[in-house]
Parts: C-alpha cells; sequence; structure tokens
C-alpha cells in the first residue's frame, strides 16, 4: 500500500469516529447519507457510479454498511475497508432492503438521521417513512458537512496539488489562445495539460467564454474562432482525490481599454482587500463589506451576490461541495476559521466593461494566502499563436 493510500486510510477512519461521535450526540441509532460527496468523505468510493442511488448507512455502536448496485462490489472492494457492502439489482425496492437493514441492526422503533439536502435522498424518504411506521427519522443535512470545513493536512496537500494544476491549466490557456484560434482548440489543449499532470475530471468543466457570451456564468467552449478586441475569459480547476482549487483570469485578444484597464485595477484591490479581511475570528459578511468597499467609490458593481464560496472535495455537476453554496455574502455569520478553503472572487462591471478575478486560497493562523499563483494582471494577447 503507497503512502497516499495509508494517509487516506487514517483520514477516512478518523472521520467516521467522529459522524458516530456526532449521531451519539444527536441519539441518533443510524446515520443515513447519500450525497457522493459525503459518501466519499466517509469512506474514499472515488468513481463515476454515484448516477444510481447509493446510501451509506453509519451506526454509531457497530459498522457502516454501503447500498450501491451490486455490480460496483469490485471498486467498492477495491477503494473502502471497513464498510460492509450491501449491493442491489435495478428490480429490486432498495428501499425496503435499506429499511430491512435498519430493523435487523436497530430495531423498528430506531431514531434514523436522514441527509435531506441530497436530490437522491427523495428517492427513499417517503418508502422509507412507510417501511418504518414506528421509527422517528430526522434530518441529518449538514452532519457531515459541517465536518467537512475545515480542512485536515491531508486534504490541504491534496488542494495545494490541484492549484498548481490549476495554474498549469491558466498558463495553457493563455499560451494557446488568439485571434483565429477556435475556442475548442483551446479547451482541448487545456484539458490534454490537466490530464497529463495528474488531474482528474473536475466537478466543473473548464469555463472558457468569450465576446457577448463573457456574461453567461456557467457555459464554456464553442466552435467559434476568438475575435480581436473580444474579452476572453478562463475560469477552471485542477481536480487532485477530488478535490478542488478554482481560479480564473481575464483578459483581451489584443488590446485592452484604457477602461478595462482600470476596471481590472478596481478588481485587483477588491480581491485583495477580501484577501486581507479573511481571518479566524471573521465572519463571512466582513469579508463582503471590505471588498465592497472598494468597488463602491470606483461605480463599479457587482456581477455575482457574493466574493467567494467555500471549496474543497465535489463531485460532478460542481466544485462547490455538493448542495448548496456556502458564500461570503453580504448578511453571512459563518465563522471564517483555519484550514478553510475558499474560491476567492471578484466578478464586477462599470457598465461598460466586465472583469473576472478569482483564486483558491487558505485561510492560515495570520489571515488568508493565495494557493494558485499566476499573475492577476489582465491580460492581452496581442498577435496569433
Amino acid at each position: 500500500m503507497d503512502q497516499y493510500a495509508i494517509s487516506a486510510r487514517i483520514e477516512h477512519e478518523r472521520r467516521i469516529i467522529k459522524v458516530k461521535q456526532a449521531c451519539r450526540e444527536r441519539k441518533i441509532d443510524v446515520a443515513v447519507f447519500t450525497s457522493p460527496e459525503n459518501i466519499y468523505y466517509l469512506i474514499g468510493l472515488d468513481y463515476e457510479g454515484y448516477f444510481a442511488l447509493h446510501a451509506l448507512l453509519v451506526f454509531p455502536d457497530t459498522g457502516s454498511i454501503l447500498f450501491a448496485r451490486y455490480i460496483e462490489a469490485p471498486t467498492v472492494s477495491r477503494q473502502t475497508t471497513g464498510v460492509e457492502f450491501a449491493g442491489y439489482t435495478d428490480t429490486d425496492d432498495v428501499s425496503a432492503l435499506i429499511a430491512a437493514k435498519i430493523v435487523s441492526s436497530a430495531g423498528e422503533d430506531a431514531r434514523i438521521g436522514l441527509q435531506r439536502n441530497s436530490a437522491v435522498t427523495a428517492k427513499i424518504d417517503a418508502p422509507l417513512q412507510s417501511y418504518l411506521p414506528k421509527a422517528h427519522i430526522t434530518d441529518a443535512s449538514g452532519l457531515v458537512e459541517s465536518l467537512r470545513e475545515v480542512k485536515s493536512p491531508f486534504e490541504l496537500e491534496q488542494i495545494r496539488r490541484a492549484a498548481e494544476i490549476s495554474d498549469l491549466m491558466i498558463s495553457t490557456g493563455l499560451r494557446e489562445a488568439g485571434e483565429g484560434v477556435v475556442e475548442n482548440t483551446v479547451a482541448a489543449k487545456i484539458y490534454s495539460a490537466m490530464i497529463a499532470a495528474g488531474g482528474q475530471c473536475p466537478g466543473f468543466p473548464p469555463f472558457l467564454r468569450s465576446g457577448d457570451r463573457i456574461s453567461e456564468p456557467h457555459t464554456s467552449w464553442t466552435d467559434q474562432p476568438l475575435k480581436d478586441g473580444a474579452p476572453l475569459l478562463l475560469e477552471l480547476s485542477g481536480c487532485v482525490n477530488r478535490y478542488h482549487a478554482p481560479m480564473a483570469r481575464f483578459g483581451y485578444i489584443g488590446s485592452a481599454s484604457a477602461s478595462a484597464k482600470r476596471l481590472s485595477e478596481v478588481s485587483h484591490q477588491a480581491h485583495l482587500a477580501a484577501l486581507a479581511a479573511l481571518k479566524p475570528d471573521r465572519v463571512a459578511r466582513d469579508v463582503y463589506s471590505a471588498w465592497k468597499a472598494c468597488l463602491d467609490p470606483a461605480n463599479v458593481s457587482p456581477r455575482a451576490p457574493h466574493c467567494g464560496y467555500m471549496v474543497g472535495l465535489s463531485f460532478p455537476p460542481t466544485w462547490t461541495g455538493g448542495p448548496g453554496v456556502q458564500s461570503l455574502h453580504e448578511a453571512s455569520l459563518m465563522p471564517i476559521r483555519e484550514s478553510m478553503v475558499f474560491h476567492l472572487l471578484t466578478w464586477v462591471t462599470d457598465g461598460q466593461n466586465d472583469h473576472f478575478l478569482s483564486d483558491c486560497v487558505v485561510v492560515e493562523k495570520a489571515g488568508a494566502v493565495f494557493l494558485t499563483k499566476t499573475p492577476r494582471a489582465i491580460f492581452e494577447i496581442c498577435q496569433k499563436n
């Protein structure tokens, strides 16, 4: 077993112990988790099989059981330890199987904590209640997510490696872009660099937008050539062992106007102000206020409702960590703690131009630091590559 596998096993054992303790404190006889992120966090199952229903049952005083399609047994056996596998067929009533296991292990009047913030849970929520009329089912959403907020040294190592790949992807995109180059050609080069460097498929594909598509937050490349004078946005993330480090850089094919350069400088100063405010013992709205204070005097408006959000492990179709977004917005009282990781971003407009700048940052004892390193100045690609 290699060093990563040994470290990962220790991590998963530590996490399961914490979840079991949380279950005891809440007087839960069995917790049922269904999101890929929470299942991966607890047992390390990293694959593309989550399109089908998965349910991880954690019993605080005994073991854990994973329900998944029976054909996944070889993968589960190779990637996980300390979990019983319960394979089901496509014709099985999975809710009935889960209910039977709960009754046999915890009794028909079991106190069940069910993760309800996962879309997958809708498939089993009502059926479980019908099969277990004497059970008491409560919402266990957030139980694991709260543990995932502060990253361990092991997790930070994965994120730092992902950040290195993010920087490589951005530099590749900037090198390959140019007047007349087709957008999907640039995207292909970015993917090639990502894969060659050891990156996994990220939660979002690289967002590569140009021209009049700049204001579309979640679209990517087309088969159109890049045009002289057009803005270009590259927003992307490396991914290592499902951990992400998003970043974005913005510029122009050709020369940027004076107003675009001014907006870039305002954006950069707001970005740095948010970074400086992102310290332990602050709350999220403090960060937003420091950021917004740089925009208002310059008559610059935010495009996004926040200046960043928490990131870490995630599966497609997002790099935000699963259901919901824990963002740095004007009303958030989310405490900032050491070893949290954020996608810190500034997306603004002056009414004529847009600018987008973002980085992956980690909160250290003295404050936040950048993990992504590519220069943050507006770029100008003035000749065809």
